[in-house]
Order: structure tokens, then sequence, then C-alpha cells
């Protein structure tokens, strides 16, 4: 019985260098590395060329505040979620133009979120005025 303790050891010394060297093994790492976090990546700023389009914008800048916004561990503005909306209007009517005034604004508003709010990206500006009504008279005088 003395004889078996020594190999039963050697067997489960072996087995834990074999779970260690597992674990330092390529595909582990890379998975640690897709656990941490991925890129962002943002929607470009267009002009849609359909309602489809113009729709997925919507929801790519909506899905890219909802990640910016939990990484920086804030909400997504008030405003963001109103000219969201008025972007879907646009959308719907097809009114690309307006639709465009409102991306920028998304996008502007998206870039500067992680900096101090000092900038006012999200803010009601001029520029959210012209996103939600690009017909107003601030946003006809100044283009």
């Amino acid at each position: 019985m003395r004889r078996a303790f020594p190999i039963t050891a050697a067997l489960c010394l072996l087995a834990v260098a074999a779970t260690v060297c597992l674990d330092a093994s390529p595909a582990s790492a890379k998975r640690a590395r897709h656990a941490k976090e991925k890129p962002i990546v943002a929607p470009a700023p267009r002009t849609p060329a359909d309602k489809a389009d113009c729709i997925a914008l919507s929801q790519a800048f909506y899905g890219h505040a909802k990640v910016v916004t939990r990484r920086a561990k804030q909400s997504i503005p008030r405003e963001f979620i109103r000219v969201v909306s008025d972007l879907d209007e646009f959308c719907g009517e097809e009114d690309f133009d307006k639709a465009r005034v409102t991306i920028d604004w998304m996008d502007t508003c998206l870039k500067n979120f992680s900096k101090d709010d000092k900038s006012g990206s999200c803010s009601r500006s001029k520029s959210y005025f012209c996103a939600i009504d690009p017909r107003s008279d601030g946003c006809l005088t100044n283009p």
C-alpha cells in the first residue's frame, strides 16, 4: 500500500501541472483579453440613403450611446433620447436632411461624452435645437 501513495501523488502533481499549462495557453489568454473590453466602434455620421438605412443608423447610434454611457457609469442624457426619438420620426417621414442634422448632433454628443461636460456637446445648445427642429429660427439663420 505504501507504493500506491507515491504513484498517486505523482499523478496528482502531473494533473496540476497540466492544468497550469492549459491555463497559460494562448487560447486562455485570448479569452481573458476578450472578456475585458471590446473596442467601441462608433457609427459613422452620414446622410441615410433610405428609410431602412435611417432606422439602422438610429439604432446604431442608440446602441453606441448605451455602451458609452455604461462605460462612463452615467445614464443616457434626456436630450439624446429626445433627439433619437425625433430621428425615428424623420426616418419614418423619409426626411433625410433633417435626419442628417440629428445624426451630426448625436455624433458630436457621443464623441465628447467622456470629456468633462464643459463642452456642452449633449446640452440644449443651438445645435440641439437644430437637431430637434431643423427649421427653427436659430437653425435657419446660421446653418
